[in-house]
């Protein structure tokens, strides 16, 4: 055969094969503790370095930010950490959330679930470490409801113990529950009220106007133009606060504890409390003011009060009108 017959081999060049870049998860991480007690601030630290390590030792994980919060987690809008944590899912930040136990996400399971059924909408994955459980599991709602479920009966538990705790405490009239200083006194190395001179100046300048005739909000606006701090240091003081501190007791030398309480599991608002149910001590401390001095306050203040009970038991303003009353008259409203 002719060599010009010979076919030569054709070599074609066959294109690499790149496989396609992989797609990191973005992982955030979410810890929580009770209180700022020291034990458990080192356990929100110790929480943080070994779950943050965790994620950056997973070769698909990407770490994105720990939020953290330190308080119940009975209701989310109280957790800022929480609450900046939905925000960023919902900004399409997050794709999976690292969190240690259910009770540490939050240990009321209706909005437990809603939060969860939130995060399946948004795509967004959580994994319960001490459960070993990712959100994204078949059947993992079930689980996590009865866990969620435990985890809010431990809580309640808890704050029924709590409660009858400082209640039996209370009957005691040396009990630290009598001692909580307020405006006016401070705690000596015996954990008794005495005394604060500087601040029990003003106490007396405060009851002294209010029996003069002065409302309230002149009362403020002195206070403020004499540049006397407020009991939380600011410049300017609440209505709401010098209301409170002329019903104060504390100021003739009595104490009382439990005026308000926690509402039932889970709000965590104040109310006021039963009176029936209200522990006090009487001569406690010493007084700033007299008891008679006192007793004379409280009568003016229930003649002078813009407040009223309407028909339906709510309670109204008598009247809308703001007004400062000059010195030595008296004033048929407080404002």
């Amino acid at each position: 055969m002719p060599d010009d017959e010979i076919r030569k081999p054709v070599i074609r060049a066959i294109p690499r094969s790149i496989p396609p870049r992989l797609t990191l998860t973005r992982v955030a991480l979410y810890c929580r503790v009770s209180t700022q007690m020291e034990r458990q601030l080192n356990s929100l630290s110790a929480q943080i370095d070994f779950q943050r390590q965790d994620i950056l030792d997973h070769p698909m994980w990407e770490y994105i930010d720990t939020y953290t919060d330190i308080g119940s987690g009975r209701n989310i809008n109280s957790r800022p950490g929480f609450k900046r944590l939905m925000a960023d899912c919902e900004a399409g930040k997050i794709d999976l959330i690292y969190t240690k136990s259910i009770s540490r996400f939050g240990r009321n399971c209706v909005d437990f679930l809603m939060v969860l059924r939130r995060l399946k909408e948004l795509g967004v994955d959580v994994y319960f470490q001490n459960e070993g459980i990712f959100l994204s599991n078949e059947s993992s709602e079930l689980i996590l409801s009865l866990h969620a479920a435990l985890a809010q009966a431990e809580s309640e538990n808890k704050s029924t113990d709590i409660r009858w705790g400082i209640r039996k405490s209370a009957t005691n009239p040396d009990s630290p529950a009598f001692s909580i200083p307020c405006f006016g006194y401070v705690r000596n190395e015996d954990k008794k009220l005495v005394i604060n001179d500087h601040e029990a100046e003003t106490v007396r300048n405060i009851f002294s106007w209010y029996e003069q005739g002065w409302s309230i909000v002149r009362i403020k606006k002195e206070l403020e133009t004499l540049r006397i701090p407020s009991p939380r240091g600011k410049r300017r003081w609440a209505v709401r606060t010098i209301s409170d501190m002329l019903s104060n007791e504390k100021y003739a030398g009595d104490s009382a504890y439990g005026k308000t309480v926690i509402a039932e599991y889970p709000s965590m608002r104040q109310v006021k409390n039963n009176p029936d149910k209200v522990s006090k001590s009487e001569n406690h401390h010493p007084a700033i003011i007299d008891q008679a001095c006192f007793e004379r306050i409280q009568e003016l203040r229930l003649l002078r009060t813009n407040m009223e009970t309407d028909e339906r038991g709510n309670r109204v303003r008598k009247s809308t009108h703001y007004s400062f009353c000059p010195k030595g008259s008296v004033k048929t409203q407080e404002e």
